[in-house]
């Protein structure tokens, strides 16, 4: 059985069982940035005690989880998460980009940049948007493409590096949780954390995939690149506006508007 020979399933409870079935006969710590500035002394000394037992989580719980398939519920959809596939749901950024989707236009075209799972296309398809998902990791194209199917969207999920898969096409709003810090991914899965690169990539590639009104929407941790993006983001010409912030304590994450000024 193939993705490409598998049909929309109906929708209901049976469906959704069917649809889960379906999906699973196609499976055969870096150092902590600088906190905002304006943190008092007992604050950041919270977050590094957070951020210590999260990485100890990480160590002893986590990393099994990326060992084996697990089904996520994220914001509503049923997300089946591949080994080596960023988990949405786990480290709460993927999640939390998804759940500012709502607003989407029906008919935008979107781009899920570095899909990973593909929670964030799947949820952009499910508004009527026209989805195409990237991401460099093989088994997050593969996870993309079965939880499409798992939710009865279409999402065209291509393999490639950033905007390479993508050539000339432009797109009304582009989706991106980045890896958030610098260096060279060890594997599959650290390229959902790390990359030498991509902050002055993307800044400077961006708009050459935006139609004239594009946005793109970019969730951001205290905990990583996130000055330098903003920056990077402000040399190439474009604007970054807030529309959601979340304190979890160990790190805030920072969903931006970014459109060109």
């Amino acid at each position: 059985m193939s993705i490409d020979t598998i049909k929309p399933l109906p929708l209901g409870e049976a469906g959704a069982q069917r649809r889960v079935r379906a999906a699973q006969e196609l499976i055969r710590s870096p150092h902590p940035r600088p906190l905002p500035e304006g943190e008092g002394v007992v604050a950041q000394f919270r977050r590094r005690v957070w951020r210590k037992l999260l990485h100890l989580r990480m160590l002893l719980l986590d990393r099994r989880t990326y060992e084996r398939v697990v089904l996520e519920n994220v914001d509503g959809l049923t997300i089946l998460v591949l080994p080596d596939v960023f988990n949405p749901k786990l480290l709460r950024s993927g999640e939390f980009l998804v759940q500012q989707l709502h607003g989407l236009r029906r008919g935008s075209r979107v781009l899920d940049l570095g899909s990973g799972s593909g929670a964030a296309g799947v949820a952009a398809a499910r508004s009527g948007c026209d989805v195409v998902a990237v991401d460099i990791n093989p088994a997050a194209v593969r996870c993309t493409r079965i939880n499409a199917l798992l939710n009865n969207v279409e999402v065209d999920a291509r393999e490639g590096d950033l905007f390479a898969p993508v050539l000339d096409d432009r797109f009304d709003v582009v989706l991106f949780n980045p890896p958030y810090y610098r260096g060279v991914p060890r594997n599959a899965l650290d390229h959902a954390w790390r990359s030498p690169d991509l902050v002055e990539r993307f800044s400077a590639e961006l708009a050459a995939h935006l139609t004239e009104a594009g946005r793109a929407l970019l969730v951001l941790s205290s905990d990583g690149e996130h000055n330098s993006f903003l920056a990077a983001l402000d040399r190439a010409g474009f604007r970054s506006t807030v529309v959601a912030r979340r304190d979890l304590i160990n790190e805030t994450l920072s969903v931006y508007s970014i459109a060109a000024c």
